[in-house]
């Protein structure tokens, strides 16, 4: 008797405790569940993070790229040889008389609708290379001749313009400025209004010939004898600046990248509005530097030969290089950018 009712006892108190871990069972399934919510979404917004810490570095990667692209340009450019001559095809005899060429503000027109594809296709322009070699090659207009250089006038000359766009290597005449000011970078004199023993040559810049009230008097001889020279009507002009080098004509040809483009002209001092001579300008190199857009472009003009003094058959032989603009880093200079 006494042994059953011990037993009684125990069976409630046993029941009592599995009572008590069936209930505290789901309290604690809630909370790790909880706590897995909680760092799933910790784990997703780390993943998140670090994609997007990813794509940062790889677009700033593909920037510093892009930077370095247009920084690595190589070679110089040879606007006259890229826009002012061409391959003489086997129809098209280099003696041929050279057809007349359009309006430059025509001309540039037409050139920035060409097609990238033909513009960069290595047959479609003269080469150094194709020069050295002897092939036919065929200029645009007596202003240029297949040797790769440009012939220009002084003011005075009736045959060559005195006016020059470096970075596309184009002489114009007063007609051909009038309608492309902006791009006029030089404009060569010949004159002896300031003595009439010793002939002054000039190359002056746009903004000087507008705005200085006595530019216009290296403009005097036998076509312009006042004020009324062709720049003063101009509306808008180029800003570049001027300089004469110590270059040689044999270092002008060795020039073939940006790198030793940028080396002669740290070397240069005393850029300005404009450079003046007492004597002939045989052999002298001429340093430019203008604002094409957003970039500041540098060139370097040598003279050839000097004929004539101040009458009407004064003109200089001259060929130009420029700063290479890339746009896509091969190396090579972009034409399409020249003609914006």
């Amino acid at each position: 008797m006494y042994t059953k009712k011990i037993s009684l006892l125990l069976v409630p108190v046993f029941f009592i405790s599995l009572s008590v871990s069936a209930q505290d069972q789901p309290r604690k399934s809630k909370a790790v569940k909880a706590a897995e919510k909680v760092n799933q979404k910790s784990r997703e917004i780390n993943e998140a993070s670090n994609q997007v810490l990813n794509e940062t570095q790889q677009m700033a990667g593909n920037v510093q790229q892009t930077a370095r692209n247009v920084k690595a340009v190589i070679s110089i450019f040879e606007p006259i040889l890229r826009f002012r001559l061409k391959k003489a095809q086997a129809q098209e005899p280099a003696g041929e008389a050279a057809v007349t060429p359009a309006p430059p503000a025509q001309e540039q027109a037409a050139q920035s609708n060409m097609p990238a594809a033909a513009e960069s296709a290595a047959e479609s322009y003269v080469t150094q290379a194709d020069i050295s070699a002897g092939a036919p090659i065929i200029p645009e207009s007596p202003l240029y001749n297949p040797d790769g250089s440009a012939n220009l006038g002084s003011q005075s000359n009736d045959q060559y313009g005195c006016y020059i766009d470096v970075m596309r290597g184009a002489v114009m005449d007063e007609v051909d400025a009038a309608g492309n000011a902006k791009s006029v970078d030089l404009i060569f004199t010949a004159t002896n209004a300031f003595n009439e023993q010793v002939p002054m040559y000039a190359f002056l810049t746009p903004a000087y010939v507008k705005n200085d009230a006595f530019a216009y008097n290296f403009f005097k001889g036998p076509k312009y004898k006042d004020r009324n020279i062709p720049p003063a009507t101009w509306e808008d002009v180029n800003e570049s600046e001027v300089a004469m080098t110590g270059l040689t004509g044999a270092q002008f040809e060795k020039i073939r990248d940006n790198k030793q483009l940028m080396a002669v002209i740290k070397q240069v001092k005393g850029f300005g509005q404009k450079v003046e001579s007492r004597t002939k300008l045989d052999g002298k190199v001429i340093a430019v530097k203008t604002e094409m857009g957003d970039r500041t472009a540098y060139g370097l003009m040598y003279i050839m030969n000097h004929y004539g003094t101040t009458g009407a058959n004064g003109y200089l032989k001259v060929k130009i290089k420029v700063t290479g603009f890339d746009s896509n880093g091969d190396g090579n200079p972009d034409a399409g950018l020249y003609q914006q």
